[in-house]
């Protein structure tokens, strides 16, 4: 069809100005518009859509976490409820004690004999049961009971807060909370209240058969709703309001609050800006209106999120990093070459007959550059024929200034590496990577001790502190696996030795030993004088050996032509050469136990050995 036609005309004319435009970009700018295009835009947006999504489980699994904390608080609340509710109706069903409550007592000593009997005891049983309830008081207007320990005389004028609440009940039962004085130390409660009068109305035909009146008050420990929460990995504040929105409990940095007299809870100034709030209705009955209103802080809901956004944003640069450090890498390794081979064919040009010398590589840029320093040669020759012997010389000596280059710039490449090591190190302590700092310190001290030998002779104190800066990398390659105590005499730190005594036996210690034992591993280093002696120890408590492997280790280090044991006959083998066969070298070993190298040194050393 005519359409198709056109839509292909149209295509195929918007390809040929594409192509033109990119045929006069140079190849530079085409590799970085294929970077910024096939890299750097589709990097960014994929950590984007993943930080976003990161972000919003984040968040949901936070709300989640707090919304499982108010379930278990509400869970909670109405099970100290129920058992209160359980008690009350022990004492509710209780013939016996409304009985006894009913009864007019003959003076003081009567009603004690039945206190003590009965009466006390099915306070106490209540409280001995159940570990949430902090008292339990029945009040009655019999005239003829005494105020005593858990039974009081029904005054309405001193308990009409609560006693109109119940009597207008229907179901003659109500909570409230509670401001009376503190019971074990404790000062906030919630107390049921229950009409236990009526009873006698719903089981008997002829009504109310009770003398008196008769309330059991059972006043629960506020604290016991909290306690099904680990507050130390829960943050915020968490307020317990009743229906009329009074503040009875708070529950702020790990500390319980209780509010006497009760306050209001106002927004403005519970609720600061900024913050996150959850409100939970207590579904129980008796505590109808009653809520849970957590504030949460923005910091607690956002500080995981924001340490995951730095995370995918630390990944997000070390990948663009990498990825931008390979593309030019192969930037450079395109573009440089096909910029030389251009100058190059100018210069041939302008009869400037010089072979280009690069790293030609492989590809086609490789094989184009040797075809081209073939054309130049043979243009150099039919042209130039007596200017052949020159053109070598002046090679000859590019090439001399070259190798005179790479030599000093074999000397420089130590402290370029030294420099390189501290500039990292400095990275590492303003990212606040302390360790990784301070292992690349170790690091840096053992390579320039390595490469800068100098004299071979130390003392015991410059030795142990290079230990011990093997010793710290090796902790970091460990962790807790490898402990280390090291013991010099203050009179044997300025002795001298020669240098990598003490090292290899520690190297040995910690590969042989150390990292094929299961448990933690233990390097104990031990230098004193012995007399005339230098006496070093070096002891671990690695797998070990039985006598078999140790003997075949004596005849290895005594084996000029083993290749075996390099690090301890080095040691033996120096220390034999040093001190003229003066030197005492022993080696104990028990099989899953451990190993200890024994050295005894003399205290003076050889002349010619000042001289090295």
């Amino acid at each position: 069809m005519w359409w198709r036609e056109v839509l292909k005309k149209i295509f195929k004319f918007s390809k040929e100005r594409l192509l033109d435009k990119f045929d006069n970009l140079s190849v530079r700018k085409k590799l970085l518009l294929v970077y910024i295009l096939c890299v750097l835009i589709p990097t960014i947006v994929s950590h984007l859509i993943f930080t976003i999504f990161i972000v919003k489980n984040l968040q949901q699994q936070k709300i989640n976490q707090i919304k499982s904390a108010f379930n278990i608080l509400n869970t909670n609340v109405k099970r100290v409820i129920d058992e209160a509710i359980l008690y009350s109706n022990i004492l509710y069903t209780d013939d016996l004690l409304n009985d006894m409550l009913d009864i007019d007592y003959h003076g003081m000593d009567d009603f004690y004999s039945n206190y003590i009997q009965y009466l006390r005891n099915r306070i106490y049983q209540g409280r001995n049961v159940y570990s949430n309830i902090a008292r339990v008081t029945i009040y009655t207007n019999n005239p003829t009971i005494l105020n005593s320990d858990g039974y009081k005389k029904l005054n309405i004028q001193e308990v009409n807060e609560w006693y109109n609440k119940l009597i207008n009940n229907p179901q003659g039962i109500v909570v409230i909370p509670t401001s009376d004085s503190g019971v074990n130390g404790e000062e906030g409660y919630v107390s049921l209240i229950r009409n236990l009068n009526q009873y006698e109305q719903r089981s008997t035909a002829t009504g109310n058969n009770s003398k008196y009146t008769k309330i059991a008050k059972i006043d629960i420990y506020l604290s016991s709703f909290f306690n099904s929460i680990n507050f130390e990995v829960f943050g915020g504040e968490i307020y317990l309001l009743d229906n009329s929105n009074r503040i009875i409990a708070a529950h702020t940095y790990n500390s319980l609050i209780f509010t006497k007299p009760f306050i209001k809870f106002e927004e403005d100034k519970f609720i600061p800006e900024g913050s996150y709030v959850f409100v939970n209705n207590l579904d129980i009955n008796l505590l109808n209106g009653w809520k849970l209103v957590g504030v949460f802080s923005r910091s607690y809901m956002m500080g995981e999120i924001y340490k995951a956004v730095e995370f995918i944003l630390f990944i997000s640069i070390l990948s663009l990093l990498f990825a931008t450090l390979l593309i030019r890498l192969i930037t450079s390794s395109i573009s440089n070459r096909l910029e030389l081979l251009e100058r190059h064919i100018r210069k041939v040009k302008k009869q400037h007959f010089e072979i280009l010398t690069c790293k030609e590589g492989n590809d086609e840029i490789g094989s184009l550059i040797r075809e081209v320093n073939n054309m130049t040669v043979r243009l150099k020759e039919l042209i130039e024929k007596e200017m052949l012997s020159e053109i070598q010389k002046k090679t000859l000596e590019v090439e001399k200034k070259q190798a005179e280059i790479n030599a000093l710039q074999s000397q420089i490449n130590p402290h370029f590496l030294f420099n390189t090591l501290d500039s990292i190190r400095m990275r590492s302590v303003l990212k606040n990577e302390l360790e990784t700092a301070e292992i690349i310190k170790y690091l840096t001290r053992t390579l320039r001790r390595l490469i800068y030998w100098g004299n071979d002779i130390t003392t015991v104190q410059e030795e142990i502190n290079f230990v011990e800066d093997f010793l710290k990398i090796q902790q970091y390659r460990f962790g807790e696996k490898l402990a280390y105590e090291i013991f010099v005499e203050e009179d044997a730190k300025n002795c001298l030795i020669p240098k990598m005594t003490i090292q290899p036996l520690v190297e040995n210690a910690c590969i042989h030993g150390i990292e094929e034992k299961e448990g933690n591993g233990r390097i104990v280093i031990r230098v004193k004088k012995e007399g005339i002696k230098l006496a070093i120890e070096v002891v671990d408590n690695g797998v070990g050996m039985n006598e078999k492997k140790l003997e075949e280790l004596y005849a290895n280090i005594n084996n000029p032509l083993y290749d075996k044991s390099i690090g301890l006959k080095n040691v033996y083998r120096r220390l034999m050469l040093y001190y003229n066969d003066n030197a005492e070298f022993y080696i104990e070993s028990s099989f899953q136990k451990g190993t200890k190298v024994i050295i005894k040194l003399p205290l003076e050393l050889s002349a010619f050995v000042h001289r090295i």
